[in-house]
């Protein structure tokens, strides 16, 4: 079952090869010692059983740092929404399991190396060449450094993993609220559009009842000047229809007391909106008519 650090463990197993090897020409030249350095060895063995509770003690100071719930992974882990996530558990979980198997490496290989060890010793008693034990000694440290060498590989592995993932994650939010603010922004550009074609709908529509009023209007005009004045003059006051119901026979002038042109009547015209036919205001009195005929009437012209 693939574990994902098989290349972490071919090299170390690499080296073990090599340290293997290299045991293996040193002891070809190895000289035959005596039986004075047995005790030595013995010795040896009480080292080995401290430097792996030492090792032990390291690893597990190691893994509690890392799995520490207010240490620096579970504050990464929680700045990032991810504290009780799937993910953070996987994190834990792999954690454990690497620090489990470093312990368990180390036991074993320790249980191996003291067995050589033992083993060396009975061959240097009964042949005198202790030095083949010291050859081992030597090489259970350096394979006790290949496995912290290990470890730590195994370690920046999970580190560059979880910063490949807060990497990935950052990427996805920031993508996402962009394609949100463009959402947004399309539906913006929208509804102005909607807006500003609506408003161009309704000009258009004021626009064309205006010019109807106009040619209405000139229609009026030309009918009433051939009737008589009188006739005009009550055309003109009957179709006056004031809001505030007051009745006002006096024409609004200018301030010089000049008459208002046909010109600046219609341009102070203003068409109501509304249901029906509402009117059209007259800007300049205040008051409201039928249509722009009825206001021309109301300033004689």
């Amino acid at each position: 079952m693939a574990t994902g650090y098989e290349d972490i463990e071919r090299l170390t197993t690499q080296k073990q090869n090599m340290l293997d090897q290299s045991l293996k020409q040193q002891n070809e030249i190895v000289n035959k010692q005596t039986q004075m350095n047995v005790d030595s060895l013995a010795r040896q063995k009480e080292k080995i059983d401290k430097e792996v509770t030492q090792q032990n003690r390291a690893l597990y100071q190691d893994y509690k740092k890392n799995v520490n719930p207010f240490g620096t992974q579970a504050e990464n882990l929680a700045s990032q929404g991810l504290g009780n996530s799937g993910y953070a558990e996987t994190t834990m979980s792999r954690m454990y399991n690497t620090y489990q198997n470093n312990i368990t490496a180390t036991l074993n290989n320790a249980r191996i190396l003291k067995n050589d060890v033992d083993f060396q010793i009975q061959q240097a008693r009964q042949s005198g060449d202790i030095t083949l034990a010291q050859n081992a000694l030597e090489l259970y440290k350096q394979k006790m450094q290949l496995l912290s060498e290990e470890y730590d590989l195994r370690n920046n592995r999970e580190q560059f993993l979880y910063q490949k993932a807060q990497d990935a994650l950052a990427q996805a939010n920031w993508q996402k609220e962009y394609d949100y603010k463009k959402s947004r922004d399309k539906i913006a550009d929208e509804q102005w559009t909607k807006t500003f074609e609506y408003q161009q709908e309704r000009d258009e529509i004021s626009d064309k009842q205006w010019q109807k009023e106009y040619e209405l209007s000139k229609k009026a005009r030309a009918s009433s000047s051939k009737s008589s004045g009188k006739k005009s003059s009550s055309s003109s006051t009957s179709s006056v229809n004031i809001d505030d119901g007051n009745s006002n026979s006096s024409v609004p002038t200018k301030k010089d007391g000049s008459k208002y042109t046909e010109k600046e009547v219609i341009a102070n015209a203003r068409i109501l909106q509304g249901p029906g036919n509402p009117g059209v205001k007259d800007m300049i009195s205040g008051k409201t008519f039928s249509n722009i005929a009825d206001i021309l009437a109301y300033y004689n012209l």
